[in-house]
């Protein structure tokens, strides 16, 4: 099957519900969107909502922050994982608990529990008897450095965070409470054997990415140890789901090498490629509106951005200011199947009001037709806020400017 670059683009947004519209709404949104996306990164960081606010802000209708809370911490339909922090579905829990049960923590962290076996006994002894607890319950704990905790018994939590004995049972405000993880999920599955654990997460991968050439490589697990596994070894354990009808290859005009997707979706691939919408992909609105991408998205993170949309991204919030392209805190603008620029919003909030500092556009970007689904936007997000009212600065051209603050709401002030 050989497509064209549009057809891939619409494909890997439409099966991460970013295209053509948002079709899933409020709590049970969520939950499909979680379930459909496969993970959604967590970002403290608060500028306009998390970063997993806004990922799901640009999927979910009525996106409320309470009913994440709910989906996470009263009915435990999605758990927090990963030294990366992401949300992931429930079913999902015995794969990852399968891949640190046959593959270990990175080993720095097994040589750190062999050195402190004792706090992580310790630690879980106390949540064991007291319940859900965090690492500030241990006020007069042992001081080390470690940009992961400053005390001994947070670095136990962390550890038997990431072994799956403990969970994240709520968190207040950025505070996380763990509790066992038997007593809110029930007791582990046995796990996957190692082969299947390995083909099962490398296929949970591909599924993330909806679709990837050479650059899905390097989000490959293949159980070595460090940051250089041989590209080799991944290439071959793509392979091998090729080979056993799991993965798909398909032809993308004007590459060289194959792009893979899981084989159940070629019939998403094959609508979106004869010019129509899937079914199940229709969006609840027909009003165009733009959605404003979250930093760590999966369709433009590591660099997908120039693959899929020609796009150059970088997240530039932890560099030095006088080292900034762009702004401190930017997101690109997606409209439709493109990206036509970005934006660098901020939020004050004892004024309530959401001021949009600059935006740049894409050369090339036609401005006139994106007046209206910006402000839509625009809108959106003050809402999600409570913004009680909106300030546009360098938007663009006074006319694209006016037309923008004739629609949004709440009114310029």
């Amino acid at each position: 099957m050989k497509i064209s670059k549009e057809s891939r683009r619409r494909f890997v947004l439409g099966m991460q519900g970013l295209w053509p519209g948002r079709r899933w709404k409020g709590y049970d949104g969520i939950r499909v969107a979680i379930q459909n996306c496969r993970i959604i990164r967590v970002d403290p960081l608060d500028v306009v909502g998390q970063a997993h606010d806004l990922a799901l802000l640009s999927r979910v209708t009525d996106y409320q922050r309470r009913d994440l809370d709910r989906l996470l911490y009263e009915d435990r339909a999605a758990f927090e994982h990963g030294g990366a922090v992401s949300i992931y579905p429930r079913e999902l829990l015995r794969l990852s608990w399968s891949w640190v049960k046959n593959e270990g923590l990175p080993l720095r962290w097994e040589k750190w529990f062999a050195a402190n076996e004792s706090a992580v006994r310790k630690v879980k002894r106390e949540i064991s008897s007291r319940g859900p607890l965090d690492a500030g319950e241990w006020t007069e704990g042992e001081r080390v450095e470690n940009y992961r905790s400053s005390k001994l018994e947070g670095l136990a939590l962390y550890y038997l965070w990431r072994h799956f004995e403990v969970m994240i049972h709520h968190r207040e405000n950025n505070r996380k409470f763990y509790d066992l993880t038997e007593r809110m999920f029930g007791r582990l599955p046995e796990p996957l054997s190692k082969e299947s654990t390995l083909d099962e997460a490398a296929l949970e991968t591909m599924s993330r990415l909806g679709m990837s050439g050479q650059e899905g490589l390097r989000y490959l697990k293949t159980g070595e140890e460090g940051r250089g596994r041989p590209v080799l070894t991944k290439r071959q354990l793509r392979q091998r789901l090729v080979d056993n009808g799991s993965l798909s290859e398909v032809e993308v005009e004007g590459e060289t090498q194959p792009s893979v997707l899981r084989t159940d979706a070629l019939k998403f691939l094959e609508t979106v490629a004869a010019g129509e919408v899937p079914r199940p992909w229709r969006s609840l609105s027909d009003e165009d509106e733009a959605v404003f991408l979250a930093p760590i998205e999966v369709t433009i993170a590591n660099r997908r951005s120039q693959v899929l949309f020609d796009f150059e991204y970088i997240w530039e919030v932890y560099k030095p200011a006088n080292k900034r392209r762009w702004g401190y805190y930017v997101l690109p603008v997606l409209c439709g199947d493109k990206i036509v620029g970005r934006i660098e919003p901020a939020f004050e909030r004892e004024e309530a009001r959401l001021r949009i500092v600059r935006a740049w556009w894409e050369q090339g970007a036609d401005i006139s037709h994106a007046a209206l689904p910006f402000a839509r936007g625009i809108s959106r997000l003050g809402r999600f806020l409570g913004a009680r009212s909106i300030v546009m600065e360098d938007v663009g051209p006074p006319k694209f400017k006016s037309a923008v603050k004739r629609e949004v709401h709440p009114s310029e002030e």
